[in-house]
């Protein structure tokens, strides 16, 4: 929800199909995007991913993804080297402003909590971690730095697996991950579900330009009529956590 990633790939959606919503024939968008730890992954696997597949089917659009680091991520889009960016609305919203991006319908709604190990209490505030040794995400950063700034100890780790190994070792006190991220380790861990530090939803943010209003608007369209039907939680199973329509 890792939101992180350490490589850089390219996976090219070509479907050039027949009725063309919303698009111009053959357009072309680029695409960043951090790895998601079981939301976009480079196998192509990830949910985020399926889904996006299934919403371009009756598009005539070729998206060209390229993978890297939540950062180098943010830093192509910030530099108009791509067209759109997987993720961080927030961050780019306060960064760039509203104004200057245009973003699509949800592709998946998430939440930031405190996490423990399952034989702890939750812990349901920041404040019960000052002095403590507390791991996030490599890239979690970019949400988080405006709520974390009490005196902790944040310690950057790569993936939700190894946060989960070093709490167990005893080298954390706590995690702050997001969730449905971290969803399949949840068996061995403590958390207040009532109680987030955060949350948002996770979306496709293009600048704003009549090419990427143009893509927007017509993914926008197919997404939520997936939604409608029943394909996000048949696609992302456990993952999937319900919203209602953002206004």
């Amino acid at each position: 929800m890792g939101r992180n990633g350490c490589f850089r790939a390219c996976l090219v959606l070509a479907l050039v199909l027949t009725s063309g919503v919303g698009a111009h024939a053959g357009q072309s968008v680029t695409v960043a995007a951090p790895n998601l730890a079981n939301l976009i992954e480079r196998d192509g696997s990830g949910v985020y991913q399926r889904l996006m597949a299934r919403a371009l089917e009756p598009l005539d659009v070729k998206v060209e993804s390229a993978f890297y680091p939540y950062r180098r991520a943010l830093q192509m889009f910030e530099q108009s080297r791509v067209d759109c960016l997987l993720s961080l609305t927030d961050v780019v919203r306060r960064r760039v402003g509203s104004d200057a991006i245009v973003y699509s319908y949800p592709l998946g709604r998430f939440s930031f909590h405190i996490f423990t190990l399952a034989e702890n209490p939750p812990v349901e505030s920041l404040e019960a971690l000052e002095g403590r040794v507390v791991g996030s995400i490599k890239g979690h950063e970019l949400y988080l730095g405006p709520i974390t700034e009490g005196d902790m100890q944040m310690e950057s780790v790569r993936s939700e697996a190894q946060a989960v190994r070093m709490l167990k070792m005893g080298r954390l006190d706590a995690l702050i991950a997001a969730l449905p991220d971290i969803r399949p380790h949840l068996d061995r861990l403590s958390y207040a579900p009532d109680r987030p530090l955060l949350e948002s939803y996770d979306r496709i943010n293009c600048h704003d330009t009549a090419k990427n209003r143009a893509f927007v608007q017509a993914l926008s369209r197919e997404l939520r009529d997936l939604k409608e039907k029943g394909v996000y939680q048949e696609v992302m199973g456990a993952l999937y956590m319900p919203f209602k329509d953002p206004r």
